[in-house]
């Protein structure tokens, strides 16, 4: 209890300085002094056509219906899987608890009921890996609690005996608090070292109860413990503090372990919290059997069971991936939280196509928090991973993941600039990528990087393969008088240069509703050959 009491505090600190140390970083500059001088290509004056723009809303509306359902449904095909293996870690519970009450008569209607409640931990699962959006959450829950008063109703109806409030106590004893636990630790701003922060407090704490236990164990060293220093109580505190300081280091090596497992694709992001998730239950719920001997080992065995379930129908999920799609994003630095819900629905969906790529900044700098650059910070080695010079971001490149995880999805690569290297990066990484998303939703003059970067991609990328979202906060005549500035100076080298009619694909999303939002799937299905 205290080590999960200290978790979320130290969580919320440590992805503040995180984020001061990433923002000092970026505005340190680089020594590029010995770095190559890009060079520039031939211009060419064109003049601006008429039908420059074009609402995504209309390409999305004409374009072939399944070209973006496996965006669409790759998410909850992965949901599917884990409902099963919950569903096998429901069971295993509810038959325990029963087995375990020595009922020689099986009653199914008990059965449905316990294994409902012991069911719970499903809604959370497919709300960290399918349900995008809150009204998809909200429904999911919505849906669970339906099934359980249709549960309860039944119940009630055949039974001599009626209990109205049996299972709300039920829900509220085995379910509710794992939830709250896990709605600090899983929770957006923190979810990235939540866990992580978690499991190493709750090691060093262990070591706290194990060398009390010991103490605890003997009489002679109970009494030998009270006569030293000032006082029991606190020769209680400092052998606590001894015991958690002798665990520290066993907790930092699991935390490397898990790194190491992360870098090999044992595992990932999303499977760390899903299966915290589980874990956290099985283990919750075996309390109430811990007097029932072996019984309370039910837990770890349905954790085992969810696990491998998990596992291979996952391994079917990778074997079924697409080939790495590369997406980069691009965005306003200032939008704060839309940039991130907007990016974080994004993500939801295209991670199962392909690989993500941006430029790193303050705003997504904690929403794609990875365990190894978690853990170089903490080691005061995030420096590393900046670019300061051309041979650096080579290597970022080379090193750049294109391969999906266990579970099918593909990473997000993030690339850490200071303020006069950013530009080459982008360079570099508009040269490879098969689709851009570009958001200038409150996009205005003080906008310069953005004026950079449109120009970059008329210049670079074949604009079909570009879409830019916009929004009400958009100043749009000046982005209209950016973009003929750049068409009019356009290199000779652009691949637009011979387009007789170049489309920019303009998609205004004022309202981030779930029918806005598939359609901008659609329209970026679209404009990735998806």
């Amino acid at each position: 209890m205290l080590a999960t009491a200290l978790a979320w505090p130290i969580s919320i600190s440590l992805i503040l300085f995180y984020r001061h140390a990433v923002l000092k970083s970026m505005r340190r500059g680089a020594n590029l002094a010995n770095a190559p001088a890009p060079g520039a290509a031939p211009q060419v004056s064109l003049p601006v056509p008429e039908l420059l723009f074009v609402d995504s809303r209309e390409i999305a509306r004409t374009s072939d219906r399944h070209v973006f359902k496996n965006l669409a449904r790759r998410p909850w095909r992965v949901a599917m899987v884990y409902v099963l293996a919950g569903c096998a870690f429901a069971m295993i519970m509810a038959a325990a608890v029963l087995g375990s009450l020595g009922e020689t008569e099986f009653l199914f209607g008990r059965f449905v009921s316990l294994f409902w409640i012991y069911a719970w931990p499903i809604v959370l699962t497919i709300n960290i890996v399918a349900a995008a959006t809150l009204r998809a959450k909200f429904a999911t829950v919505l849906l669970y609690f339906a099934v359980l008063a249709v549960i309860v109703i039944a119940m009630n109806l055949v039974s001599s005996e009626p209990s109205w409030t049996a299972h709300a106590t039920l829900w509220l004893l085995y379910d509710a608090p794992p939830s709250l636990i896990l709605l600090a630790f899983l929770n957006r701003r923190i979810r990235a070292v939540g866990p992580l922060v978690l499991i190493f407090l709750m090691v060093s704490a262990f070591g706290s109860l194990l060398i009390i236990s010991l103490l605890g164990s003997s009489e002679a060293a109970m009494r030998l413990a009270a006569n030293l220093g000032p006082g029991p109580e606190i020769t209680l505190i400092a052998l606590s503090l001894l015991g958690f300081a002798l665990a520290a280091p066993i907790g930092w090596l699991m935390l490397r372990w898990i790194r190491k497992r992360y870098d090999a694709k044992k595992t990932s992001d999303q499977t760390i919290a899903v299966d915290a998730v589980w874990l956290l239950f099985g283990v919750v719920m075996s309390i109430e059997l811990s007097p029932n001997g072996l019984w309370a080992l039910s837990g770890l065995f349905a954790f085992l069971v969810y696990k491998t379930i998990s596992l291979t129908g996952l391994h079917f999920i990778r074997s079924s991936s697409a080939d790495n799609r590369k997406l980069l994003v691009l965005r306003v630095f200032a939008l704060g939280k839309r940039s991130r819900r907007l990016f974080r629905w994004l993500a939801t969906y295209w991670r199962y196509a392909g690989s993500v790529q941006l430029i790193a900044g303050t705003d997504l700098a904690t929403e794609n928090l990875e365990p190894h650059e978690f853990l170089d910070f903490l080691s005061g080695k995030l420096g590393r991973s900046f670019i300061i010079d051309p041979p650096t971001l080579d290597r970022k490149l080379a090193e750049m993941d294109a391969r999906p995880d266990h579970d099918g999805r593909f990473r997000v690569n993030e690339f850490f600039c200071h303020d006069n290297t950013w530009r080459m990066v982008l360079d570099r990484l508009i040269s490879d990528t098969d689709v851009v998303f570009m958001d200038l939703r409150g996009f205005s003059r003080q906008n310069g990087g953005c004026i950079f970067e449109i120009n970059e991609l008329i210049n670079a990328v074949s604009l079909d393969r570009v879409q830019f979202v916009t929004d009400s906060t958009t100043d749009e005549p000046f982005l209209v008088q950016s973009i003929r500035q750049s068409w009019q100076h356009i290199r000779g080298t652009s691949p637009n240069v011979l387009s007789k009619s170049p489309q920019l694909r303009m998609f205004r999303l004022d309202h981030a509703s779930g029918g806005e939002l598939k359609t901008l799937l659609r329209a970026l299905a679209q404009a990735s050959g998806q």
